[in-house]
Parts: structure tokens; C-alpha cells; sequence
């Protein structure tokens, strides 16, 4: 007669946390959007011609509904809208893209240490642009340095699972790591000929392009990248029930009925599609894939439908305020935003492997 009530108390704790929960997320959630909002209209306003909040708002009304207000300094409306907004918007691109892309690399690979660069995305992009510097003239225009890194980078990824296939199939995540790095050693040792082999100042190009920027940002070169991370996002959220039963192990997921070929198959082709058009774009900015998503990871665990959109928020949010350090730290001169991005993440490297060796304990 006792058992009764005890079991509905239970049931209801159960639901309560449960809606807790959800109700933590959301909020969270909510959270960082309006931190991003707020940090998009902050590195709109500052730089070396600081603006106001409310002139950066009058712009973006003027700009996007058509509202005039007391707006008279064209420089100013040019700045943000030709400048600072494509910018942020690009930053929003990049972080998001890369840090969503670490997470699903993370969770087909079962690698904790996994990033979007490890198919070689980056190498081949490197090596195709240094050859462009090298070449010089046409080549070293923008325009077709972002077509070449892209197929840079689509080669390279080709040449991975040329080698990492071979045999067995993309089950065997080892292989396919381990091909990654050997291209990435092969496409390295390229670029490094070709900057050796280039002028002073070319070779300084090159090395700055492999830093990372995002100050060649204009609007007919941020629609693209931007649109391959929402494409990207929906891909692994429509496929966040996969991951979550492949993070059980393949022959889990393959016995409750997952296709873990193909759906390994496509998203390595997803996330090299949108990491090269990350990269083509503002060059090479590293862990930021690895960082976020293992951050995020470790605070909300391994249910992608959670994981994946905070993930795009929160590497959002990262790059838009390493950026906006990047113009200030070395200003009038902008520090590579790489740079930035890697003394972010050396710490968090040696926190994990502090954390691992722990635990070996």
C-alpha cells in the first residue's frame, strides 16, 4: 500500500529535475545569445575611431529598416556597415562553424583531442595559398586566394581518404587520424618550401595568412562561410541522435540501427566543406574546434541536441571578443588573431593533461 505514493514522489522529483534542467538550458542559452548581440554592437563600436552604442544602433536602423536618424558622419555609417559589421559577422562564421565542427569530429572520432583541422583542412589550404604568394600577380589577389586555399583544402581532405579509406572504412577512426597527420607533415613541409623560396615581404604574407585574420572581411566575402556554418549547424543537429549512440561505440550504434558509415562518411565531408570555407576566408585560426566544444562538453556532457547549438554560441562569442583583443593589444598594428586563439588554448591543453594524468592515478 506503501509502494504506491513512494513511486509517484519519485516520478514526480524525476520530472522536476528533468524540467530543471531544460529550464537551465534555456536560460543559458538565452544567456549567451544576448552576450553575443551585445558583443557584436561592442566590436562594431570600438577601434581606432570609437563610436558611440547609440550611434552603432542608429546605423544598423538606418541600414536595415530604413529608419533615419541623426545620423551625419558617412565615415562613421562606413565604418560600421562596410567594416565593423562584416567583421563581427565573420567572426560569428568562423568561431561558430570551427567550434561545431570540432564537436562533431569529436564525437565520430571518439577522440577528445580531435579538431576540424585534423583531416589536413588547413595544410592543404596553407599550401595552396603559399603557392599563390609565391607565383605572385593575379594569384595573390583575394579572391582567388580564397578559391585556391577552398581547393586546398578539398584536395587535401580527398588525399586523407585516399589513405585513410584504403581497406577498411571510415569505422577505423585511428587510420583516418593517422592520415591526417601524415598529409598534414607532407602539405607543411610545402608551404614551409615555398616561404622559404619567396621575398622577404611574401614570405611575411604567407605567414601572416597562416595566422589567421579576419580584417579582409567585406560583405561579398562573408555570406559564404557564414551560410556553410548554418548549413553545417542543421547537418549535425538533424543527425544529433546518431552521435549520441555513436558515442556508445560503433558496434552499439550500428546494432540500434545506426548507418555509422555513412553517417561518418558525411559529416567528415561536412565538416571539411565548412572548415575550408572558414579558412579560405580569414586563414588559419587554430583550437578554437578543440577548446569549445571540450569545454562546453565537460559542463553539459555528451547529448548533441544540447551540445551543439551552445557550442555555436559560446565559439561565436570567443572569436568575436579575440578579435576585437587582436586591434587592440599591438594597436595602431593588429596582432594575428591565431595567436590570440592559441595562448587561449595552451593552458586548457596543459589543464586537460594535468586532469588525464590525474585520473591515471
Amino acid at each position: 500500500m506503501l509502494s504506491r505514493p513512494i513511486q509517484h514522489s519519485t516520478e514526480e522529483s524525476g520530472s522536476s529535475l528533468i524540467g530543471r534542467v531544460r529550464f537551465g538550458l534555456v536560460f543559458l542559452s538565452v544567456l549567451v545569445f544576448l552576450s553575443l548581440v551585445f558583443s557584436i554592437l561592442v566590436a562594431t563600436a570600438f577601434g581606432s575611431a570609437e563610436l558611440s552604442l547609440r550611434t552603432v544602433l542608429d546605423i544598423l536602423k538606418m541600414k536595415l529598416f530604413g529608419i533615419q536618424d541623426d545620423v551625419n558622419a558617412q565615415s562613421a555609417v562606413y565604418i560600421v556597415w562596410n567594416l565593423r559589421l562584416p567583421r563581427a559577422i565573420l567572426a560569428i562564421a568562423a568561431g561558430g562553424g570551427l567550434a561545431i565542427c570540432g564537436a562533431a569530429m569529436q564525437s565520430i572520432t571518439q577522440n577528445v583531442l580531435a579538431d576540424p583541422y585534423i583531416l589536413g583542412v588547413s595544410s592543404g589550404a596553407s599550401a595552396a595559398v603559399s603557392l599563390c604568394f609565391f607565383i605572385g600577380g593575379a594569384f595573390a589577389q583575394t579572391g582567388l586566394l580564397q578559391t585556391f586555399a577552398f581547393l586546398g583544402a578539398a584536395l587535401s581532405m580527398a588525399l586523407v581518404y585516399l589513405v585513410g579509406m584504403s581497406g577498411n572504412v571510415v569505422s577505423n577512426n585511428t587510420r583516418l587520424v593517422l592520415a591526417g597527420m601524415a598529409i598534414s607533415i607532407i602539405l607543411n613541409a610545402i608551404s614551409q618550401f615555398f616561404i622559404t623560396m619567396s621575398a622577404a615581404n611574401t614570405s611575411r604574407s604567407i605567414t601572416m595568412w597562416m595566422m589567421g585574420s579576419l580584417a579582409g572581411a567585406r560583405w561579398d566575402n562573408v555570406a559564404i562561410p557564414l551560410l556553410g556554418s548554418v548549413i553545417g549547424l542543421l547537418f549535425f543537429l538533424g543527425n544529433a541522435r546518431s552521435y549520441n549512440l555513436i558515442s556508445l561505440g560503433d558496434e552499439t550504434a550500428i546494432g540500434l540501427g545506426v548507418n555509422v558509415v555513412r553517417i561518418k562518411l558525411l559529416t567528415t565531408l561536412v565538416i571539411a566543406l565548412v572548415t575550408g570555407l572558414i579558412v579560405s576566408s580569414c586563414g588559419i585560426i587554430g583550437l578554437v574546434g578543440f577548446v569549445i566544444p571540450h569545454a562546453v562538453r565537460l559542463v553539459l556532457g555528451t547529448n548533441h541536441r544540447r551540445l551543439f547549438p551552445l557550442v555555436f554560441l559560446i565559439g561565436s562569442l570567443f572569436l568575436v571578443w579575440m578579435d576585437l583583443l587582436a586591434r587592440f593589444v599591438m594597436a595602431p598594428q593588429e596582432l594575428p588573431i591565431g595567436i590570440l586563439t592559441a595562448f587561449c588554448g595552451g593552458p586548457f591543453f596543459v589543464m586537460l593533461l594535468y586532469q588525464q594524468t590525474k585520473k591515471s592515478k
